[in-house]
C-alpha cells in the first residue's frame, strides 16, 4: 500500500475527482493502472453524488470552525470547498516519508543518521523515530500521524471525524508548515528554491525505464540513501504546504 500528497478539496477528494502521480505517469505511457484504497471497491451507483459530496463537506467545515470558535481560536475561518479548485500531488510514500522521519529525529536527538535505508522497511520501528515521537518530537504533528492539515491560520492539533464520519486526528496547514521550518532549520537550512528543486535532484534512483511506451526493468535498488529520500518527501510535503497556502485547501496523506 503506497502513500500519496494530496493539497486539494475534501469534495475533489471524496469524490475522486483527482490522479495520483502514480496514475498521471501509467496514462501517459500506456501502462494499465488499477486503484486500490478506500474507494475502489465501491461501485459508481452507490457513490455519492459530487454535489451530495461537496454540500456534505461544507456543512463539515461550518462544524469544525463553529466547534473551533466555541473553544476560542478566533482565527479559525469557514473555507470554500468544492469540485473545481485545483490540487497537487505527488507520491513520497511511506519509503521516503519515513526516512524524513528518521532522518529529522537523528538531528533532533543529536545522533548519527542512518546513510542507508532499506526498501520495504518498517520506518515507524525504527528507535530514532520512536525515541523522537515519545520524547522531543511528541507534540509535532508528523510524529504523532495526523494526516489531515486543515487550512487554518493557527498551529494546534485536534481529534475529531472526517466528513466520511471516520474518527481521526487533524492538524492545521500552518502548524505542518512551522514543523517543516524546523526540520529545514536543522538539517540543511536550504532555500525554497533549492527545496523544491529536490524533487527532482534527490528521491528512489531508477529502477526502470519506458522504452517505446514499454516498461524495462534494469538494477532492482534495495537500499537507498536516507538523506536524498528524507530530502525528496520534505520537497514534496513542502510544495503541498506552498500549495495550500495559495489555494487555502486542505492536505491529506493519502494510502
Amino acid at each position: 500500500m503506497g502513500m500519496d500528497v494530496y493539497a486539494g478539496t475534501f469534495t475533489r477528494y471524496y469524490a475522486r475527482n483527482w490522479k495520483t502521480a502514480t496514475q498521471k505517469f501509467c496514462e501517459e505511457n500506456g501502462i494499465a493502472y488499477q486503484q486500490f484504497g478506500v474507494h475502489a471497491d465501491i461501485a459508481p451507483e452507490d457513490r455519492a453524488s459530487v454535489e451530495e459530496i461537496e454540500e456534505s463537506v461544507n456543512a463539515w467545515i461550518d462544524h469544525v470552525v463553529g466547534g473551533l470558535k466555541g473553544l476560542g481560536i478566533e482565527k479559525a475561518q469557514v473555507w470554500r470547498d468544492d469540485n473545481d479548485k485545483p490540487y497537487y500531488t505527488d507520491k513520497p510514500d511511506w519509503g521516503a516519508f519515513g526516512a524524513l522521519l528518521i532522518y529529522a529525529a537523528a538531528k533532533l536527538l543529536n545522533k548519527e543518521a542512518p546513510e542507508q535505508f532499506d526498501k520495504g522497511m518498517n520506518s515507524f520501528d525504527h528507535p530514532l523515530l520512536k525515541e523522537a515521537a515519545e520524547g522531543a518530537a511528541s507534540e509535532t504533528s508528523l510524529y504523532r500521524g495526523v494526516c489531515y492539515w486543515l487550512p487554518i491560520d493557527d498551529a494546534f492539533m485536534f481529534k475529531y471525524v472526517l466528513p466520511n464520519g471516520a474518527e481521526a486526528e487533524m492538524g492545521t496547514v500552518r502548524g505542518l508548515k512551522a514543523e517543516l521550518c524546523r526540520i529545514n532549520e536543522m538539517c540543511w537550512n536550504a532555500d525554497e528554491e533549492t527545496v523544491i528543486g529536490w524533487n527532482i535532484s534527490e528521491g528512489y534512483p531508477d529502477d526502470g525505464r519506458i522504452v517505446d511506451g514499454k516498461p524495462q526493468i534494469g538494477e532492482v535498488h534495495k537500499v537507498y540513501n536516507t538523506q536524498s529520500l528524507a530530502k525528496f518527501a520534505f520537497s514534496l510535503l513542502w510544495q503541498a504546504v506552498r500549495f495550500s497556502e495559495k489555494e487555502n485547501v486542505p492536505i491529506i496523506l493519502d494510502y
